[in-house]
């Protein structure tokens, strides 16, 4: 851990010795070198340290060029200026520079032990501090977009009542924060003053899925040795979040239509009703309503978990969002790898506001912990940035901004019969004289909104 680490620079050996013994014997990590030059070395290898003390005259570079290269660097290391030369001008000079403290030589072991024991504490709370704000940021909505305010304020008028939620969109879009928003409402503004579990209904294997909702008794079957709660009981008095509902088995949705109903369950092997008090959240990126038209979800139960259903829109139709996401996920991942990176360049905030996002802010968090660990400076540039993504944007700029005539034109026309066939598929690709797969290709191609599920539809 760097922040018990001390670099002692000074190129004096008899100083080096007495530092380091004085520093190790209070159970510091202590490194000694000659000068500025040597110190730089070891920060561009990589070495992090919680604290410098640096002489100020030295051969080669001397304290203040080190600690000019060291911001220069974009590194936030403490640094201490020791000089048995110093000037009130050079002090000042060191302190513009960000010095945190400045001694002249001779200096007492207690005074130089004070100031550095200080500074390690300091940056060791301030590092726990970074932690635990990250950590309570987990399950905070992270927007400015006018659909998600509309999002957040819908949160809390309906948060504190126990009515279900549906929560629908794309994959990767946010809906489980959504969830945890709307319990924490309902917990009255703690997260943890009730239970909130998650069931990932694709996650479980089928067989497995009743028992791990509902639980079971000992020697309900081969292997039950001992009761086992199940996660509607251990939601008891909270909210249960069943992510991607449209993937629950077809003979577990008449038993959470009587949950959701009656506040009871029966666990394996008990032969008894047990009563609870839950509420229930459910997500999906599935059409729910097409769906129970086919057979494999049932209607009675869409009906009961879409008492308010909320439609979390993908990240390519909030793209206000993206700076704020993007600047989140760098703070939380430049705090975990302990780096000292502190923002994104404007060539490197444009390609990520131009970027269409299929994956959604799931794929923005990829991207921005990606550049985080390639990031060697104290700014995510464009070479930190997924060459495929880059590309992307600048395709996407040719085609939309005149680089080609040909696809901008065969752009409009798509549109053009899109809008005479209200939105159906068929009866645009008909238009066009092409097939209806052509059509889709091409719609994926110049990211086009249609309504694929309306399409289905009205074909079917």
């Amino acid at each position: 851990m760097s922040a018990k680490r001390v670099l002692v620079v000074d190129d004096e050996k008899n100083m080096q010795t007495v530092l380091k013994l004085l520093f190790d014997g209070e159970g510091f990590q202590t490194a000694c070198v000659d000068d500025g030059l040597q110190a730089l070395a070891l920060l561009d290898a990589g070495e992090r340290f919680g604290v410098i003390m640096s002489d100020f005259k030295m051969d080669g570079l001397d304290g203040l060029g080190l600690l000019r290269g060291i911001r220069e660097r974009g590194l936030q290391i403490p640094f201490v200026l020791m000089t048995a030369h110093g000037t009130i001008e050079k002090a000042v000079e060191a302190m513009k520079l960000g010095a945190v403290d400045v001694v002249t030589k001779p200096f007492t072991k207690e005074l130089v032990l004070a100031i550095v024991s200080r500074i390690i504490k300091l940056e060791s709370l301030e590092d726990e501090n970074r932690i635990l704000r990250s950590t309570q940021k987990q399950d905070e909505l992270i927007y400015c977009s006018p659909a998600m305010t509309e999002i957040a304020n819908l949160i809390t008028r309906i948060g504190p009542v126990a009515a279900p939620v549906l929560l629908t969109g794309e994959s990767g879009t946010g809906k489980e924060v959504v969830a945890r928003n709307i319990h924490r409402a309902y917990a009255g503004g703690s997260f943890d003053a009730r239970p909130f579990v998650s069931v990932n209904c694709p996650a479980v294997p089928e067989n497995l899925l009743e028992s791990e909702l509902f639980g079971y008794r000992k020697g309900a079957f081969t292997g039950a040795n001992q009761d086992f709660k199940g996660k509607v009981e251990l939601a008891d008095g909270g909210t249960v979040f069943f992510d991607e509902i449209g993937d629950l088995p077809a003979g577990l949705q008449p038993k959470l239509l009587r949950l959701m109903e009656a506040r009871t369950y029966e666990p394996l092997g008990s032969g008894k009703t047990k009563k609870v008090d839950i509420r229930v959240i459910c997500a999906t990126n599935r059409n729910l309503k097409r769906l129970a038209r086919e057979g494999s979800f049932r209607e009675d139960l869409l009906y009961r978990i879409n008492t308010f259903t909320i439609e979390v829109p993908p990240l390519r139709d909030r793209r206000e969002d993206v700076p704020v996401l993007a600047e989140y996920f760098l703070a939380l991942f430049a705090t975990e790898m302990r780096k000292p990176i502190k923002g994104i360049s404007p060539a490197a905030l444009e390609i990520l506001r131009g970027y269409s996002w299929p994956g959604n802010i799931r794929e923005l968090r990829n991207v921005l912990e990606r550049a985080v660990v390639l990031c060697a400076g104290h700014d995510i540039d464009l070479e930190d940035l997924p060459q495929d993504l880059r590309f992307a944007v600048s395709a996407r700029r040719d085609n939309h901004e005149g680089g080609n005539a040909i696809e901008v034109v065969e752009r409009s026309l798509i549109i053009d019969a899109l809008e005479g066939a209200k939105g159906n598929i068929s009866a645009a690709a008909r238009i066009l004289g092409i097939t209806r797969n052509t059509l889709r290709y091409r719609i994926r191609k110049y990211e086009i909104e249609v309504d694929i599920d309306q399409d289905e539809s009205q074909s079917g």
